[in-house]
Parts: C-alpha cells; sequence; structure tokens
C-alpha cells in the first residue's frame, strides 16, 4: 500500500472510530440511559442488508452492504443530530452539510468519487438498494426499541406509528416489522 493512501486511511479510520462513543440522541432524548451508538446502529443496518440480500438475487450485494455500511458516517463529523434540530435547519441544509462531511471523509482517498457518490445514493433513494437500507435503518431502529422497551424504557412507542409505511417495495422488511409489533403487542398484553 502507497503511504499516502496508507495515511489517508489512517485519518479516516481516526474519525470513523468516534462513531463508537457517539450515542443515538433520540434514545438519549427519551430516557435510555445506556444508549447504543451510532455505530452499533450501522452494524445492526449492515447485519439486517446481509440477511435480507440472500433472499433477493436482483440486489447488487456490494453495493447494498457498502451504501448500509456508510450510511450513517457523515456524523462522525456532524454528530447525531436530534429530531427537532433536523426539523428546524430543514432536510435540505441536513442533506448538504451530510455531503459535505462525506467528502471531508473521503478526500485523500483515491476512490473517494465512488464513496460519495454511494452515500449520494442512500440520501437520495436513487437505487433499490439505497431504498432497502433505508427501510433496514427504520427496521433496525424498531428492532432496538423493541429491545429497549423489553429492558423497561416504555417512552418508545411514537417510534411505532406508521412503522411499516411506505415499504411495499419491501414486502420481507414490512413483515419483519409487522412480527415485531406482534411481538411488542404480546409484551403489552401479557
Amino acid at each position: 500500500m502507497h503511504e499516502p493512501r496508507a495515511a489517508a486511511i489512517a485519518a479516516l479510520a481516526e474519525r470513523i472510530v468516534t462513531l463508537k462513543l457517539l450515542p443515538r440522541t433520540g434514545w438519549l432524548q427519551r430516557g435510555v440511559v445506556a444508549a447504543e451508538s451510532v455505530a452499533e446502529h450501522s452494524f445492526g443496518v449492515a447485519a439486517l442488508a446481509l440477511i435480507f440480500a440472500a433472499t433477493d438475487p436482483t440486489l447488487d450485494r456490494s453495493r447494498l452492504l457498502a451504501i448500509a455500511i456508510i450510511h450513517d458516517m457523515a456524523e462522525a463529523l456532524l454528530g447525531d443530530l436530534p429530531l427537532t434540530a433536523r426539523r428546524l435547519i430543514g432536510e435540505g441544509a441536513k442533506r448538504d452539510a451530510e455531503c459535505r462531511a462525506m467528502a471531508e471523509l473521503f478526500a485523500a482517498l483515491p476512490e473517494r468519487e465512488r464513496l460519495v457518490e454511494l452515500w449520494q445514493d442512500y440520501a437520495s433513494g436513487a437505487t433499490r438498494e439505497a431504498r432497502l437500507v433505508k427501510a433496514l435503518d427504520r427496521a433496525e431502529t424498531l428492532a432496538q426499541a423493541l429491545a429497549y422497551e423489553r429492558a423497561g424504557n416504555d417512552d418508545l412507542g411514537e417510534f411505532w406509528h406508521g412503522a411499516t409505511d411506505g415499504l411495499e417495495e419491501f414486502p420481507d422488511v414490512a413483515a419483519f416489522i409487522a412480527s415485531m409489533q406482534a411481538q411488542r403487542r404480546l409484551r403489552a398484553d401479557g
């Protein structure tokens, strides 16, 4: 490996390792004491992508997994913006900041254009792979909400409203979420 590329990878690794220590703010705002990190969430999304890709031969698995891995990487520079901040600055400003963050993260790498393009695909939902990662991002968040509710965090109902809305393209993901909803109802009724 050439020294400049190795140095660029080392600098990137130093930045993205912070995702392991960055808690997801939505959980903190709802009183979850030991909130998962952004890296833990991204791992969950990537693991689900691997599983769901196995049943659909039309997907570009390499692209799907790459998008799943990098989908929240901009948060290494921006932090995990809470919903109120995203609402106040607007989706366009958030997306622009994330795009600039991704460009900065990958600036010194020869493959920077491809990496930024993968993130832009995720942001726009241009490909089926990007849209599946978005669906799995939601599904993984709900799996975590269910785990937190089982651990005694009861103020997470808002995450479940409209949980399967807009998932017609991915009936298996909708079924997975519906299964978690059924488990949640059983817990509430039991």
